[in-house]
């Protein structure tokens, strides 16, 4: 049948509605066990420690993703000093106004009998019943990245934003299930880590001059050859690569910092403001100042400014 695939049945009750996010460093920290009504998707991005999902226990460490799924009892615990882990609160089915709670669920509350009405309802059989627990995927920088580009979009909170993170739900629900369905052992497999080494050799120096040749160099690749096997990796130029990164990170310092513009351009690589708000403006339609008008957030992106009821 055109069109058809496997996954195709879910986009009759997909409708993902993101309801809390957050990216903040964490010292040690611990969440006893505990059950939710929606939705949550912890990715790990730096740090460890230890989570449970349901009877299974895991050890917690960079680059490991957790699904947990309603009513399902789980704890979660970083032991390793500072841990960075993006989370988001969120429905795979949106219902009006059942959606529309406004609470946090704490540390080790396991009963919510009196809160059935506003549990996510029951989702059909599907592929989303494979992801329960951790996963550690090939492309979880991927992953990791929509995450926090949720959490930043929440933060902003620009007209539509809402719209904007339910495509973005959809987005990282597609890339967790290629993840889940992993790589043929191929060549462009065997270099996953080498790509993924000059990924993060990127995201660590941002502020410096960065070349294809002198990424390929430190491959011990061809630059042509480099090129490749990233874009086969990531579905980007090594150069396009770089520019989004740099934007990104532009648009998490406006976001949740107070440094100017001088200061951000030279954070991210850019020779001064005009050079950054020249790339910005292509890249985003707005300029940097225009981009960093905030909205009225509607979604929270912190701790709930309203109690647990009862």
């Amino acid at each position: 049948m055109p069109g058809y695939e496997e996954v195709t049945p879910c986009l009759e009750w997909l409708r993902p509605y993101v309801r809390q996010c957050g990216n903040s460093p964490r010292g040690n920290w611990k969440m006893e066990r505990r059950r939710l009504l929606d939705f949550l998707l912890v990715y790990i991005e730096k740090g460890s420690g230890q989570f449970t999902v349901g009877p299974n226990g895991y050890d917690a460490s960079a680059g490991d993703l957790f699904w947990i799924p309603p009513d399902t009892e789980h704890s979660m615990e970083g032991t390793g000093g500072v841990m960075v882990c993006p989370y988001i609160h969120f429905d795979l089915i949106y219902r009006y106004p059942e959606s529309h709670w406004e609470f946090s669920i704490p540390s080790g509350v396991n009963n919510l009998d009196d809160y059935t009405p506003m549990a996510h309802p029951a989702i059909p059989e599907s592929l989303f019943s494979r992801i329960p627990g951790r996963s550690r995927l090939y492309n979880h920088r991927q992953i990791g990245s929509l995450i926090n580009t949720v959490c930043r979009e929440a933060a902003v909170a620009h007209e539509a934003h809402t719209m904007a993170l339910s495509g973005l739900m959809m987005q990282i629900c597609t890339e967790i299930l290629r993840g889940l369905n992993g790589k043929n052992e191929t060549e462009n497999e065997r270099y996953i880590a080498v790509m993924e080494a000059a990924s993060s050799f990127v995201q660590n120096n941002l502020a410096e001059e960065l070349t294809v040749r002198d990424l390929a160099e430190n491959a011990n690749l061809s630059e042509a050859y480099f090129r490749r096997l990233f874009a086969a990796q990531y579905g980007l130029s090594p150069g396009r690569y770089i520019r989004q990164l740099r934007i990104a990170r532009v648009k998490d310092l406006m976001t949740y910092t107070d440094n100017s513009l001088s200061e951000i351009s030279l954070l991210c690589g850019f020779a001064d403001v005009h050079s950054l708000s020249k790339a910005f403006k292509k890249a985003e339609g707005v300029s940097p100042r225009e981009y960093r008008k905030f909205g009225r957030n509607l979604v929270f992106t912190s701790g709930r400014e309203k109690a647990y009821p009862g």
